[in-house]
């Protein structure tokens, strides 16, 4: 194909946006720096939250509502820190 050629292609509205803000975010990480990461900030997923704590996800999402535990999100994903998990279950 030649650079200059020009193609249109149907795309469902929900995945245009999903692929500029993949992009987007994609771009700031080349101009963000990375924060070097202790163990202290050690994050999780809810699948690793749910093997740590032996309990389903309906539980940690029920917790989370509750403020129980902290949860982060980064773009559409949500994150634990494991420090904070920890601490909030003793």
């Amino acid at each position: 194909m030649a650079k200059d050629t020009t193609m249109f292609v149907a795309i469902p509205m929900d995945e245009l946006l999903q692929l500029i803000e993949n992009m987007i975010v994609n771009a700031l990480e080349r101009f963000i720096p990375k924060a070097p990461s202790t163990e202290n900030d050690e994050l999780l997923n809810i699948n690793e939250v749910c093997e740590l704590l032996h309990v389903s996800k309906v539980t940690i999402h029920k917790w989370k509502k509750k403020k129980l535990i902290k949860s982060y999100r980064i773009g559409r994903k949500i994150y634990f820190k494991r420090d904070e998990v920890l601490n909030s279950v003793h």
